[in-house]
């Protein structure tokens, strides 16, 4: 496990629209769209934020914006020593360290009336480990959430004991056996370290309109087990995970509190299926390795249904990943490189020079694959109205140099009833699609 030493490469994007429309209401409280859309006051600014985060002694951090990779800052972070800096809507961003570190970009609430200047947004992304890859035994993350909920979660693949250390050098000790979770509440804006003894994952948000790829247990985002919280109910809106597969597979989905299998699904190779499992946190399992993503589709009308999301996949030399880019919404992707990529979306060809990204634009689901590593960051917000935005955002920020890091991790099986004797004894409707096709339109490489 591990990545390249004195070399840490994270890329990414402010979304150029952070706002939020909302369709005006009727005199009896309704949606009206025929009224038309106003910009609601709480979700409006031009700015958003990469917080970076010491993990070792004497780091040293430099920062860089597009056009030309201009250097912006230099500084040096010692451990749970963080910066915050601001970035205009749609800046392309560089973090380049010469040991691990946590980074995070994120938005804020515009409320005026909020004290504290920038009100926390909650992330919904998983925390890539200081190792390198999702999977791991060492974290550093800023926390950004609400003050009530317990948004954040561990994810124990082994049995472990786990140390949470705030910047402040309060503690929190616990044990997890393999397969078991934890649910955290953590101080806003304060720094974390999360040290474990045996591999763990470490995720924030919860299963909303919000849309994120969710990492295999074993490493990278192609892989056959996953662990995420989920619902115990869901509307008609066309939300849910998705289940895409390469070649025909047999999924098996479980209620992780209660050791229950709920769901089981056959995903044809080169389709998709769509699942909404009931409960509140659950583990699938597939026979052949597939790609597991939660995912709104955007808006759909005549109901105000609003999706849109902010997130990370990273695409190992010569692997093939289908990625599901959501229908109703303007989807835009950024894929970096570090080093010259010939990089295939479907049958289309293109090249990523060292350093640089290629920005795509399109919508269904598509099979990525490169000749070297790549991160895709994709952005997407609704059609509807074609001025829409993505109302906030938060994300951390992986290196590229961790896409292919390998996590030794000894999964234990998933026992039937190994738990509560309670279980939620409905599934969702599944929905297959088939490969949906090509390309809407081209973006030039900006070099």
């Amino acid at each position: 496990m591990g990545t390249e030493k004195g070399k840490y490469t994270y890329y990414g994007v402010i979304p150029s629209r952070l706002y939020l429309l909302r369709p005006y209401r009727t005199t009896h409280g309704a949606y009206d769209i025929s009224k038309g859309w106003h910009i609601d006051k709480n979700w409006n600014t031009n700015e958003g934020y990469v917080a970076i985060i010491g993990a070792e002694e004497k780091t040293h951090v430099e920062v860089y914006t597009m056009p030309g990779w201009k250097l912006i800052k230099r500084l040096t972070l010692e451990p749970l020593k963080k910066s915050l800096i601001t970035l205009p809507n749609g800046t392309i961003f560089k973090v380049l360290s010469d040991k691990p570190v946590g980074v995070m970009a994120f938005s804020k609430n515009s409320n005026s009336n909020m004290s504290s200047g920038i009100y926390p947004v909650l992330p919904f992304t998983y925390y890539p480990s200081i190792g390198g890859g999702y999977s791991g035994k060492r974290f550093v993350l800023m926390a950004s959430q609400e003050l009530d909920g317990e948004p954040h979660m561990i994810f124990a693949l082994e049995p472990s004991e786990v140390t949470l250390t705030r910047e402040d050098g309060k503690k929190q000790v616990f044990k997890l056996e393999a397969n078991g979770f934890k649910r955290l509440a953590l101080k806003p804006f304060m720094a974390y370290k999360i040290e474990s003894t045996g591999n763990i994952m470490v995720f924030s948000g919860w299963v909303t309109p919000r849309t994120y790829f969710i990492p295999a247990a074993e490493g990278g985002f192609l892989g056959r087990r996953f662990y995420t919280p989920s619902r115990t109910s869901w509307s008609y809106t066309d939300y849910g995970f998705r289940i895409m597969a390469l070649e025909d597979a047999k999924v098996k989905i479980w209620n992780l509190e209660f050791r229950k299998l709920i769901m089981e699904v056959r995903v044809k190779g080169g389709e998709m299926a769509t699942v909404k499992p009931k409960a509140d946190v659950i583990v699938v399992e597939s026979d052949k390795p597939i790609t597991f993503e939660f995912a709104h589709s955007g808006d759909i009308t005549p109901l105000f249904s609003y999706g849109c999301g902010v997130t990370y996949i990273g695409v190992r030399k010569d692997e093939v990943i289908p990625v599901y880019m959501p229908l109703n919404s303007t989807v835009e992707l950024y894929i970096f490189a570090s080093k010259d990529a010939i990089v295939k979306i479907d049958d289309m060809q293109f090249r990523v020079k060292a350093d640089g990204y290629f920005k795509q634009t399109m919508r269904g689901v598509h099979r990525i694959t490169a000749d070297n590593d790549i991160i895709v960051e994709m952005i997407h917000w609704p059609l509807i109205p074609k001025e829409q935005g993505i109302q906030h955002f938060g994300v951390a920020v992986p290196p590229i140099e961790s896409v292919s890091a390998t996590s030794y991790v000894e999964l234990s099986p998933i026992i039937q009833g190994h738990g509560s004797m309670l279980a939620y004894l409905e599934v969702g409707v599944i929905m297959l699609t088939s490969i949906a096709a090509g390309f809407l339109y081209m973006k030039r490489k900006v070099k």
